[in-house]
């Protein structure tokens, strides 16, 4: 009997004891499927608010912007002892928040709770609940040693393949003729009408990365013909960072940034936006290249040595780029460049002929001396191509780098005084030409901050690697004053303002004499809780374009102005549930014509449920412009590591949905259909990209693995 009783026990504590681990695990599970929903809904919400503020048109890639914040997501910042950069690199706070976060900690210790944050100036709950998700507060002296095992032991792997295709035949895929396509070779793409995107990575928190991102473009061949080697376009990297003398290091693809992107910059910058006080540059120095653009990164090798007040990078790049190679004879040693092609598509025999045509090299290096309140670097870039670069330049743009090899060299700096962070760059191209950038962030009161950045760039500056605050594509032939503010009304309204005026001192295109402009945004949010947002803004531009209705044969330019007005709204009318809605008027009038007009309304629904494996967003949208020119600009949801701010014209419709479908734990799969819809034509594109149809439609398929 006892033995019997026994048993039974056993049995029952096995059966309790399964039963618990059962609970246990759906409770981790659905905390995971939470926690999952929560990382994906923030990162979304900042990068949407960074996109809706950006320069209308502008189509910048978000890739690492996505990956730093879900980095920070997993590994929290540590607040008791961070960096100023590596605050910077959330987007989330101002100059005057981080200095302040940092004169606190000096004046009354480490911080003991993240609600302590309430207590420094500048800080509103509002910013804190957008940085709770990144951030932590631990003791200063909690140091992580990392070893190999822990390497191996808590590593990422993370897996995207994606699909992408245009359901309507193009003319470029139509079938033609063998005789036909003998004749005129260039009539058709050689390739399949689909993308395909294949992305694996590798990372140790910020320590390590290793990754490889490939791609193959509509029209291009894939594992055949020309691209036996399958895609067309290959980028790889190892990266590595640390707290040591060796404090970066990378072999591969990367990037740089440095002070406010006069002397070297490349990858994601911010211009003229909604959010006024984010015209200044944050620098990183070295990061990863993990995109797909084949134009903005480089390739080679770059180091950081040092201590976290000095430290001293150097990097060196050599990368095959397109080019526009002119017929030379056997006597010249080096082959004649008339142009550069930018647009990284080798479909055709005559793309293929300029396909990595001319060796493109950077080498140089920058000292930074880096304080809590500021820093001041100076940067060296000296470049080379192994061919001689004869472009076919024109009146307007006769100042351009036309040469063999470039230098420029900058100084830039950082200071906060009290309320006040001036911050600026001077560099010097080797044709003697310079260019200047220097502005302020001041806060006037904790509700009041302004922020102003004057520029003035030679008509003959050259620098390839510039990406600095310009109103124009370039920094040169510009100069202006830009003054923006924030004015915090109290705890629910917001308003926000910018006034640019710019001046060209030489031709530009399409402007056949000096000219200059204005440009003035305001907008007025208002956010009564968390989860209810409305704003209205309203943008006007003015600027010059040669006139193109006089009868004589003089052209002269003519002023143009363009007006925007919008109102959003965004609310929870579910727990489950996201409602947006935007309307969006646009007026456009060149001087002595009439004004043309463009209108977009939207409706979208974001439906994401807590354990539930489904999740999607869905627009439905409706436009009419009487021109190009008064086309508008809208951000969509899309697939993962994918970004979409298309230009809505013409007249029509459009419909897009994004679903993600969670297979199971480390697994996603993301779908999208999307479909433009055109009432007042039977033609779409032109060339090899015609559709002799009214609508187009993309479908996307992705999937993600993560172990």
């Amino acid at each position: 009997m006892r033995n019997s009783s026994s048993q039974n026990r056993t049995v029952v504590r096995t059966v309790l004891l399964a039963v618990f681990s059962l609970m246990m695990t759906n409770v981790v599970q659905a905390q995971e499927s939470r926690d999952e929903i929560v990382r994906q809904r923030i990162i979304e919400q900042r990068i949407e608010i960074i996109a809706e503020g950006l320069e209308e048109g502008d189509e910048l890639d978000f890739t690492t912007l996505f990956d730093d914040l879900n980095y920070y997501y997993d590994r929290k910042i540590n607040l008791n002892r961070t960096t100023a950069d590596e605050l910077r690199s959330l987007y989330l706070l101002t100059e005057f928040q981080i200095q302040s976060l940092f004169n606190h900690i000096e004046r009354y210790g480490s911080l003991k709770e993240i609600w302590e944050l309430q207590a420094l100036d500048r800080w509103d709950q509002y910013t804190i609940l957008n940085l709770l998700p990144f951030v932590s507060v631990k003791p200063p002296s909690e140091l992580e040693r990392v070893t190999l095992k822990d390497i191996f032991r808590d590593g990422k792997h993370d897996l995207f393949l994606r699909y992408q295709d245009v359901l309507e035949e193009r003319q470029g895929y139509a079938p033609i003729s063998p005789e036909e396509l003998a004749e005129n070779p260039n009539r058709r793409y050689l390739g399949s009408s689909y993308r395909a995107y294949a992305r694996y990575r590798f990372t140790y928190g910020r320590n390590i990365s290793f990754g490889i991102t490939a791609e193959k473009d509509p029209g291009e061949e894939f594992f055949q013909g020309t691209q036996k080697q399958g895609f067309d376009f290959y980028s790889s990297h190892l990266y590595y960072e640390n707290n040591t003398f060796v404090r970066k290091a990378l072999v591969g693809d990367y990037q740089l940034q440095f002070g406010q992107g006069l002397t070297l910059w490349s990858g994601l910058a911010f211009g003229k936006s909604a959010d006024a006080l984010n015209a200044k540059r944050t620098e990183i120095g070295i990061r990863p290249y993990t995109s797909v653009d084949e134009n903005l990164f480089l390739r080679g090798a770059a180091v950081t040595v040092g201590s976290e007040q000095l430290q001293f990078t150097a990097f060196y790049s050599a990368n095959k780029i397109d080019a526009n190679i002119v017929d030379t004879t056997a006597t010249e040693q080096l082959n004649t460049i008339s142009s550069f092609q930018l647009s990284g598509f080798h479909r055709t025999p005559n793309e293929l002929v300029d396909k990595d045509a001319v060796t493109e090299q950077y080498f140089g290096g920058n000292f930074t001396y880096k304080t809590r309140r500021g820093q001041i670097g100076f940067t060296a870039v000296a470049s080379e191509y192994d061919a001689n670069v004869t472009r076919q330049l024109q009146l307007y743009n006769q100042f351009e780098f036309n040469d063999n090899n470039n230098q420029v060299v900058g100084l830039n700096y950082s200071r906060t005084i009290k309320n006040v962070n001036v911050f600026g760059e001077v560099s010097r191209s080797k044709n003697g030409a310079w260019a200047t950038v220097n502005g302020a962030l001041i806060a006037l009161d904790p509700r009041v901050s302004m922020i102003a950045i004057h520029r003035s760039y030679a008509r003959n500056f050259q620098n390839q690697l510039a990406n600095t605050f310009v109103e124009g594509t370039r920094p040169a032939n510009e100069s202006g004053i830009y003054v923006g503010g924030q004015f915090k009304i109290n705890r629910k309204w917001t308003a926000t303002s910018y006034a640019d005026f710019f001046r060209f001192q030489w031709l530009r295109f399409q402007t056949q004499a000096p000219s200059a402009g204005r440009d003035f945004l305001t907008q007025l949010n208002y956010k009564p809780s968390r989860n209810k947002e409305f704003y209205l803004r309203y943008r006007s531009r003015v600027k010059a374009r040669n006139a193109s209705f006089l009868e004589n044969d003089i052209t002269f330019p003519m002023p143009i102005t363009q007006q925007n007005f919008r109102i959003n709204t965004s609310f929870l009318a579910h727990p489950n549930i996201k409602l947006k809605s935007r309307a969006e008027l646009v007026l456009f009038q060149q001087e002595g014509q009439e004004v043309e007009r463009g209108f977009l309304l939207y409706q979208d629904l974001v439906f994401k449920k807590i354990q539930f494996p489904v999740s999607f967003s869905v627009r439905y949208a409706l436009f009419y412009t009487d021109s190009y020119n008064a086309r508008i600009y809208a951000y969509e949801n899309d697939v993962l590591y994918a970004f979409s701010i298309p230009a809505y014209f013409s007249r029509g419709s459009r419909f897009y949905l994004t679903a993600k479908y969670k297979v199971a734990r480390g697994v996603d799969l993301w779908l999208r259909y999307a479909r433009w819809y055109y009432d007042d034509r039977q033609v779409i594109s032109s060339g090899l990209e015609q559709i002799n149809a009214p609508h187009r439609s993309e479908v996307k398929v992705q999937l993600r693995v993560r172990f």
